[in-house]
């Protein structure tokens, strides 16, 4: 049990309780477990609960603030920029967990699995308000989210002897998060891309179906959009393109998964680390290429004409900036699903008998390659980089 205060917060909401209770039962310690004995070298079955706080990242998140500011002919002024919340309090995150741990002959074969429930509430986050305020945004204690999951990693020693030995590590972790509550009984926050039943990280925008063709002029007409635009999914199948047919893509992957084999042989040592996430989008942003390859005419950019009815990017305009192209957003949503070999390392250790002239006691080169081979549905992009976990 521990109870912190910070002055990181109002004098009101300073103070917060923490505590947690856990505990395990070795089962293979049981003598009804000693038939199994021969295979079965470790079971224990543990049990958690708990309770922990989390601070604003301001040291000074509920205060009204100014600052000092200037003009232009540089004379100082005071200007207001933090709205005040003495309201502001701890969030805090409740969590069970189940888990399992175990190991078979002689736990050359060992593991544990976990399945976790954790619910958050008051979350702190910058609220987005109307900028008729002053302020653009404002920190405060926000709803409630459930996060459930399951997380299993694998041991096993697959070979060795004397000269060779081979021992792999697999982790796979799926995990369920959704905002259960916002502020004022809201469904959904639009301008933070928040709503209920869905991750706090998620893209709110349309979707981009492909590019409007010859022969579709009439439909396209329908949205004051003509053939070479880009062609959005009409959600609700009405015939009429609005606010209300934009989806919504979760930034959170549905599985990560990770795969470490080490191998030895005699002096020298080879580590393989595979790394994946699958089931994520990530906003992979085409401005740039689409700007000056295609609104510029240079390039090989995909981009449709009468004579390449592609349906990958709409026709260059030059009297648009790439901004003003209609629902020009939607190019750079991509799913963000990647496996790599992250590292690979091999090294070679000297015989100490062939050091003693140097005076060393112990000698290893080795040379590593990270991040080298990354395998998605992007080109010459590592969709890791633009995914949604810290």
């Amino acid at each position: 049990w521990r109870t912190d205060g910070s002055s990181r917060l109002a004098r009101e909401n300073r103070w917060g309780n923490f505590w947690s209770l856990s505990g395990a039962w070795r089962v293979s310690s049981e003598s009804f477990m000693k038939p199994l004995q021969n295979w079965l070298s470790d079971l224990k079955l543990r049990v958690s609960y708990g309770v922990n706080g989390t601070l604003p990242s301001s040291y000074y998140g509920y205060m009204g603030l100014s600052s000092l500011t200037s003009n232009y002919n540089d004379n100082p002024g005071i200007t207001q920029s933090q709205l005040e919340n003495k309201e502001l309090t701890w969030e805090t995150t409740t969590q069970y967990n189940l888990g399992l741990d175990f190991g078979f002959f002689n736990n050359r074969i060992s593991g544990s699995i976990d399945i976790y429930k954790a619910e958050t509430r008051d979350i702190l986050m910058n609220r987005v308000i109307p900028s008729i305020n002053g302020y653009a945004s404002v920190m405060e204690n926000i709803g409630k989210t459930e996060s459930t999951g399951v997380d299993l990693t694998l041991s096993t020693v697959n070979i060795q002897n004397k000269n060779f030995s081979w021992f792999s590590d697999f982790s796979l972790s799926h995990n369920r998060e959704k905002i259960k509550e916002l502020a004022s009984g809201q469904l959904k926050d639009e301008a933070n891309a928040w709503f209920v039943g869905e991750p706090f990280k998620v893209f709110y925008d349309y979707k981009k179906e492909g590019i409007w063709q010859l022969g579709e002029e009439a439909t396209a007409a329908a949205n004051g959009q003509e053939p070479g635009d880009i062609k959005v999914q009409d959600v609700d199948g009405n015939g009429v393109i609005t606010t209300d047919d934009r989806i919504i893509y979760s930034q959170r992957p549905d599985v990560t998964f990770g795969f470490n084999n080490t191998f030895n042989y005699k002096g020298f040592d080879l580590s393989v680390f595979l790394y994946a996430r699958l089931g994520q989008w990530i906003a992979y942003d085409y401005n740039t290429t689409y700007r000056i390859n295609a609104l510029e005419n240079g390039g090989n950019v995909d981009y449709w004409t009468p004579e390449n009815p592609t349906n990958a990017f709409p026709r260059p305009n030059k009297s648009k900036s790439y901004t003003q192209v209609t629902y020009y957003s939607t190019l750079k949503y991509e799913d963000g699903s990647f496996f790599k070999i992250r590292d690979i390392t091999l090294g070679y250790t000297f015989k100490p008998e062939l050091l003693k002239h140097l005076n060393l006691s112990r000698l290893r080169v080795y040379a590593t390659a990270k991040n080298f081979f990354t395998f998605s549905k992007i080109d010459n992009y590592d969709p890791e980089q633009g995914g949604s976990i810290s």
